[in-house]
């Protein structure tokens, strides 16, 4: 994974991550490869970022610039991910009990992406510092804000989308503008959303909650002990109208049941957390091979204490090691 810290105007961040891939050897311009479908779907896009976000626009500019690849083109890459059969595999889960409150993601994907996954430490000026991870760039999948808000989402596959903002940018803004759960629901419910995702939230108040969210509506599940979510939605109203390709898509159900089964245990702690995402539990990341799809890295986020603890593989295989960057950051612009 890359490891970048970020800090200034969106675009001066922007640049700088761009200059680092570039120099890494990225070449955007012969990667982007969108059809006339992708294209369309991004320009009729543009307008609704630059109403609802255009300080990302200023971001993925800077992207562009820094890296030398074509502004338009880095753009409508972006805006088209995760509309476009972008396949994820998550599992989500939080929990709130006594003092301990705890989001974990695993997160799902193709071998392949695990290369230029990242894990990105945000300071931009004016906004919360956050901490987050994607298989993107500019886009978060999960991550925890300086205030204690913490997010995870899981993807459908569905053929229901339209022009609007995106999964990963949806959970940027979350990150960079929200302090609660409660904030991080009006936001969604105020986003002109393009796809069909979960957004798992848990904030220090021990807030908890899944937003099913697709371009036609959300449902909002809210608890005070636990949120569970995969791949699937649970609310009738949400589930008849958006169905994957298969009943269990790449274990979800299995996935689902295993976390929910382990979130109705007591004496629940951030290690009891590790233990149930690493499979000990069942099945949650014990994929075959055969399958070409496996647990590209592991989220384990402490609220209560604003601690980070992230497996880079699959965290059957691969130990869990605490990311200190947030509680840094956070110490630095105090100073």
């Amino acid at each position: 994974m890359y490891h970048p810290r970020l800090k200034g105007t969106h675009y001066e961040m922007g640049f700088h991550y761009g200059e680092i891939l570039a120099n890494s050897g990225q070449n955007f311009n012969e990667y982007i490869k969108l059809t006339a479908e992708e294209l369309a779907f991004g320009k009729a896009s543009f307008s609704i970022y630059k109403k609802f976000i255009p300080e990302i626009l200023e971001e993925v500019r800077g992207l562009a610039d820094g890296s030398k690849t074509d502004f338009e083109k880095m753009a409508l890459w972006l805006f088209s991910m995760y509309g476009f059969g972008n396949t994820k595999g998550c599992t989500c889960f939080s929990f709130h009990e006594r003092d301990c409150i705890v989001l974990c993601r695993n997160s799902d994907m193709f071998p392949e992406m695990k290369k230029t996954s990242e894990s990105a430490l945000y300071m931009a000026n004016g906004k919360n510092i956050f901490l987050g991870n994607s298989t993107s760039f500019v886009q978060m999948e999960d991550g925890i804000n300086e205030h204690g808000l913490a997010i995870g989402i899981n993807f459908l596959m569905t053929k229901k989308y339209k022009p609007g903002i995106n999964t990963g940018f949806t959970t940027r803004a979350i990150l960079e503008n929200c302090k609660t759960t409660d904030e991080a629901i009006d936001l969604i419910q105020s986003f002109p959303l393009c796809s069909t995702q979960n957004f798992v939230l848990a904030d220090k108040f021990g807030k908890l909650a899944v937003v099913e969210a697709s371009p036609e509506r959300t449902s909002v599940r809210k608890s005070n002990d636990y949120a569970v979510s995969a791949n699937h939605f649970i609310d009738d109203s949400m589930k008849n109208e958006h169905s994957n390709p298969e009943k269990n898509w790449y274990y979800t159900k299995d996935r689902y049941e295993t976390a929910k089964q382990g979130m109705e245990r007591s004496g629940k702690t951030c290690e009891y957390a590790k233990s149930l995402a690493s499979g000990k539990y069942g099945f949650i990341c014990q994929y075959e091979k055969k399958l070409n799809f496996d647990t590209l890295w592991s989220s384990v986020y402490d609220i209560s204490n604003l601690t980070v603890w992230r497996s880079e593989g699959n965290p059957s295989k691969v130990a869990y090691k605490e990311d200190t960057r947030l509680t840094w950051g956070i110490k630095k612009r105090k100073v």
